[in-house]
């Protein structure tokens, strides 16, 4: 048999022991805690729309419009910064002017022949941007141009005004994929 302070030996280590392989061992912590089930995720639910509708010469004109407002806007902001940016200018003086041809495009004969002398006001300031050579008062005279030429957009080109003179949709029209 063991002697008492053997047994006592025996005890103490086994208490010092027990909870330290308990506790200690991460492995068997891991058997002991519950993991949450993996949840599959839910699918998306895809609705398609569908936008085979034929678009109307009207929203056609109507998009190029606001496209040409926006670039036009953004050329005059260039145009009125002091230190403007060539690589800017150039951009929205180009976009502006193709816009312009989209909607030269969409209108009938007698007023795209109105908007041609626009175009090629247009055209010459384009060239003169394009260009990238001008001075201050140049930029500040290309800008009243510019400014002059969107009133008289606006006159005579706004969407409103034009809705009953533009062209049936065919397929040699300018942007005659639906968008």
């Amino acid at each position: 048999m063991m002697s008492r302070q053997a047994r006592f030996l025996l005890l103490l280590t086994a208490y010092c022991l027990l909870p330290t392989v308990l506790v200690g061992c991460e492995s068997l912590q891991k058997k002991f805690i519950r993991k949450p089930k993996p949840q599959a995720r839910p699918s998306p639910i895809i609705s398609f729309q569908d936008y085979t509708r034929a678009i109307t010469p009207l929203d056609r004109y109507r998009k190029h419009y606001v496209l040409f407002e926006y670039w036009n806007a953004e050329l005059l902001d260039g145009l009125k910064v002091p230190t403007a940016n060539p690589k800017r200018l150039k951009r929205t003086s180009a976009e502006s002017l193709e816009e312009l041809r989209i909607l030269r495009g969409l209108l009938q004969d007698d007023l795209a022949a109105r908007m041609d002398r626009i175009i090629e006001e247009r055209q010459g300031l384009d060239r003169q941007i394009q260009s990238g050579s001008y001075s201050q008062a140049q930029l500040d005279a290309m800008r009243r141009a510019l400014e002059t030429q969107t009133r008289q957009l606006d006159r005579e080109f706004f969407w409103r005004d034009v809705e009953d003179r533009l062209k049936e949709s065919t397929s040699d029209t300018p942007d005659a994929s639906p968008d």
